[in-house]
């Protein structure tokens, strides 16, 4: 069976990056992740091709065989001579097995990952917050121990008669598969009562996360074990926190450093001044040394973002933004043509001397 075109699922080109098939996969999964739009089976299935494609195209060596043999597993692998020596003809999963690809998993099995989006106002990023979410995922059935099964009796597999495969023929090289009933095993007990067979049950829970102070656009934050049940035994899955910011009009953030546009006039410039900017707790005092070019940047140490989970935070640059009055009386233009005559001179040779 031919795999669906990943490329086109992602809506990335053949030759996209690994930063860009990141990026499609964000927006899209955030778009149509199940806990965003409850109930609905079509984002679902999207979701499901959404994650397919990124586990292809994210790993380098499966994307490599994807666009060379068309399968993230590889070309059909060769039996070498003398391989089989009787008894019970191999199938592809066993030759694959044998050759790095997947074996069919018959023990424990982690329970898959979580993803949840999560969108923070600015002040809410810089103080960090508490959050109580209500989060759709699963548990061990506790009749089964999540194993699925009853506790009767094994008994022989009714669908491949015991002998763990379905779909093969007395040959060589079987084309059988492992059979999905019993595993591969031969036998299979009744199925669980409690859950129907299913191992695990849904159910939704109010998880209290807390985001640290100074968390960034982008960020994904993990909570251990609050993803979904394990299979067989196997532990849980964990929850990821999908972290969006929203911007501030007055700061642009570079990390833990906090960016500001400063105006200043001209005389604040030439004489030097104390002026006012902004900070995320409210305004501080900054000192403007004469002469002052547009352009310099003036910054006030540890008054930007807190550095997560720590005790520092980042500083607070205020970039100089010279406005040049508009003069339209006689008096303050005479004063000027002064100021002009006194102190030009050695702009004027700069610019004959860059002529």
């Amino acid at each position: 069976m031919p795999h669906p075109d990943y490329y086109k699922i992602l809506g990335v080109s053949r030759t996209a990056s690994d930063d860009d098939i990141k990026k499609a996969y964000r927006k899209l999964a955030r778009k149509h992740h199940p806990d965003l739009n409850p109930g609905d089976a079509k984002a679902e299935t999207e979701f499901k091709k959404l994650s397919e494609a990124n586990a292809v195209l994210s790993d380098p060596e499966r994307r490599k065989n994807y666009d060379t043999h068309g399968d993230p597993n590889g070309p059909g692998a060769q039996v070498p001579p003398g391989f089989h020596q009787g008894g019970e003809p191999f199938s592809f999963e066993d030759v694959f097995a044998g050759f790095g690809g997947r074996p069919v998993r018959h023990g424990p099995e982690r329970g898959e990952d979580l993803l949840h989006a999560v969108r923070l106002g600015f002040k809410e990023a810089f103080e960090g917050k508490r959050l109580s979410l209500r989060v759709n995922r699963s548990e061990p059935c506790l009749v089964c121990h999540g194993s699925g099964e009853g506790n009767k009796k094994q008994e022989m597999c009714r669908a491949c008669q015991g002998k763990g495969k379905v779909g093969g023929a007395s040959s060589f090289l079987s084309f059988g598969r492992t059979c999905p009933d019993c595993g591969g095993r031969g036998t299979k007990a009744p199925p669980c009562p409690e859950c129907k067979g299913a191992g695990r049950h849904g159910r939704q829970e109010a998880v209290a996360i807390a985001i640290p102070a100074g968390v960034e656009d982008g960020a994904r934050l993990r909570v251990a074990g609050k993803g979904e049940a394990g299979r067989r035994g196997g532990g849980p899955g964990d929850l990821f926190l999908q972290i969006s910011i929203e911007p501030d009009a007055r700061f642009d953030r570079k990390g833990p450093n906090l960016y500001v546009r400063l105006p200043i006039s001209f005389s604040e410039a030439a004489l030097g001044a104390k002026v006012e900017v902004p900070t995320p707790e409210g305004h501080q005092t900054i000192k403007v040394p004469p002469g002052t070019q547009t352009g310099a940047r003036l910054r006030l140490k540890g008054q930007g973002m807190p550095i997560p989970r720590g005790s520092q935070r980042g500083d607070l640059i205020a970039e100089v933004a010279l406005v040049t009055p508009l003069i339209q009386d006689e008096r303050s233009k005479e004063i000027l043509r002064e100021l002009a005559d006194l102190n030009d001179a050695s702009v004027k040779q700069q610019r004959s001397t860059h002529g």
